[in-house]
């Protein structure tokens, strides 16, 4: 991985932020890419917002990028660019919390600081097994037996396994450099001791609990889950009513009447031959996907869609019978497509800002993953 052995507070930094969420192979393209536009923290705090959320774009968990920018120009405007070297000040920046500290400090300067991450507690969780003897501390410390509980007790809740976990990994460090260690327990957890475990190749399952009890699958233990509730809505390509009739009447009968994905690339041909522009409309700054550029959308679908589009003087040219969904942490949502005209040159609420477009222009805009998709179905962008 591009960060391996590096030292800089500021790009270990960025690689512990885009790593969260996120899987390595993909963190490593966007964190080139990133440090290619923002080699210094300097860089970074200098930049636009919209610039940032640009080289952000297809990552997802939008406010990591907000919180980097906005810790940038803190530390550039109240510490002459040198980042803090203390957990409080660390942690005092927007959208830094223990693991992160942690991860920077104990990498950066060596500070002796257990980092967990998914991957290290579901380590510790099955060298412990949470149940009877702890295993013994690979570094032979012999400290971490206090920490797990008679057979069949679990943790009270997931914060207070991670501080078991965090306490076994920091009783590791011993004389060696904290980062080292850090670093070790996570791509352990990351390359070998995963979901589906490759016990086989494992220096450690010779005092791992789970394995010699069988008891791999038990841990970490996992919450119930349940099904996320899924929002049906409606998104628009949303045209000017300047569109002459007889485009008009092509972009009605251009659509094949399939559930193809491809099946609405008509519209960005006809678009892009009569340079066309379509609406694009950003999310206000706060909240989620703050500061993005989408197609108009809305929570209705049928009747009660055309009558709230009526009322903004928008008519509805097709219904595409497509769909593109995106699932969040909580909730899945299903945009169904529209192709619709706008009468009026009035602002769409709850939009902060909204602009005509040409197709030709779109990548120049930060846009949701979901959002990239439904154009691409409609033939604006291509595959």
């Amino acid at each position: 991985m591009p960060w391996r052995e590096e030292h800089d507070p500021y790009r270990i930094w960025i690689s512990e932020v885009m790593l969260q969420q996120t899987r390595s192979e993909t963190a490593a393209e966007y964190y080139r890419r990133w440090l290619s536009r923002f080699p210094t923290v300097e860089s970074l705090a200098r930049a636009p917002a919209e610039e940032v959320l640009k080289v952000w774009e297809g990552l997802g968990y939008y406010n990591r990028a907000r919180n980097l920018h906005s810790s940038a120009r803190i530390i550039v405007d109240s510490r002459d660019g040198r980042f803090p070297e203390t957990e409080e000040l660390v942690r005092s920046l927007p959208g830094i919390g223990e693991y992160t500290a942690a991860a920077v400090l104990s990498i950066a300067f060596a500070r002796p600081l257990g980092v967990v991450d998914g991957n290290v507690l579901r380590v510790v969780s099955r060298l412990l097994a949470e149940a009877g003897a702890a295993a013994r501390s690979p570094a032979g410390s012999g400290r971490t037996g206090s920490l797990a509980a008679e057979r069949g007790t679990q943790p009270a809740n997931p914060g207070q396994l991670k501080k078991r976990a965090r306490t076994f990994v920091e009783a590791s460090f011993l004389h060696y450099h904290p980062g080292w260690i850090n670093q070790a327990w996570m791509e352990l957890g990351a390359l070998v001791c995963l979901p589906k475990p490759r016990c086989g190749q494992c220096p450690l399952r010779y005092t791992c609990r789970a394995y010699r009890e069988n008891r791999i699958a038990e841990f970490p233990p996992r919450p119930s889950s349940r099904p996320l509730p899924v929002r049906a809505e409606s998104l628009l390509l949303l045209l000017s009513a300047a569109v002459p009739a007889r485009l008009r009447r092509d972009l009605q009968t251009g659509f094949d009447g399939s559930a193809d994905k491809t099946s609405c690339l008509s519209f960005g041909a006809l678009l892009k031959r009569h340079d066309l522009p379509l609406l694009l409309v950003r999310r206000a700054d706060r909240g989620l996907l703050g500061g993005l550029w989408e197609l108009p959308n809305y929570p209705q679908r049928s009747a009660e869609l055309k009558e709230r589009l009526a009322r903004l003087s928008i008519e509805i040219l097709l219904d595409t019978r497509n769909e593109v969904r995106h699932r969040y942490s909580h909730f899945q949502i299903r945009f169904r497509l529209f192709v619709a005209v706008f009468a009026e040159q009035r602002k769409l609420d709850p939009w902060a800002e909204q602009r005509w477009v040409l197709p030709a222009e779109l990548d120049n805009y930060p846009r949701p993953k979901v959002h990239i998709e439904a154009m691409r179905r409609f033939g604006l962008l291509g595959r």
